[in-house]
């Protein structure tokens, strides 16, 4: 709540610089795995699909944040012996961010929802498991002050699949 307060109120400037991408990927990957063997170790899988040489242009600890807070609801979401994927690419000007998970997805008329404060969507998301319901919140208002995009996708046959767009400069 104060991470999400300090966006709001502009007190958390962005320290905006070039970075490689795989590092951060490869570091979130790490915290997550040590944090779901914390919980007694479900078996979730996590799987970096990424190129070494992307250079991404944002604050690199924020970016971080998101793909943490991503990765969390993903490991936290799916089922035991799940599979988790973090990808990243270019995509023209933009780089490309995905973190997809075998979960009970959200359903469509949740997906924009899922962003704002407190919001849980279901009954699976919203159990004594469940976070905050800020973690996206955050992630959106990170987001947005890099100028770029997030959202929800369905996954086939099931699964959440969510989407980050950071513009290259």
């Amino acid at each position: 709540l104060l991470d999400l307060s300090k966006l709001e109120s502009g007190v958390v400037p962005l320290q905006a610089v070039d970075f490689e991408l795989r590092p951060l990927l490869d570091q979130a990957v790490e915290e997550s795995r040590l944090n779901d063997l914390g919980r007694d170790d479900r078996g979730v899988t996590l799987v970096i699909r990424a190129d070494d040489a992307i250079t991404a242009h944002g604050d690199p600890e924020r970016v971080h944040q998101v793909v943490t807070n991503l990765l969390t609801n993903a490991v936290q979401h799916s089922p035991d012996g799940g599979e988790v994927v973090l990808s990243a690419g270019r995509n023209g000007a933009v780089v490309v961010i995905e973190v997809a998970d075998e979960g009970p997805g959200i359903p469509p008329e949740d997906a924009a929802r899922v962003f704002e404060r407190f919001y849980r969507s279901d009954a699976a998301r919203s159990s004594q498991n469940g976070g905050t319901g800020l973690g996206l919140a955050i992630a959106r208002w990170i987001v947005d002050l890099h100028a770029g995009d997030i959202r929800v996708e369905g996954r086939s046959p099931r699964g959440c699949r969510m989407v980050v767009e950071l513009p290259l400069a």
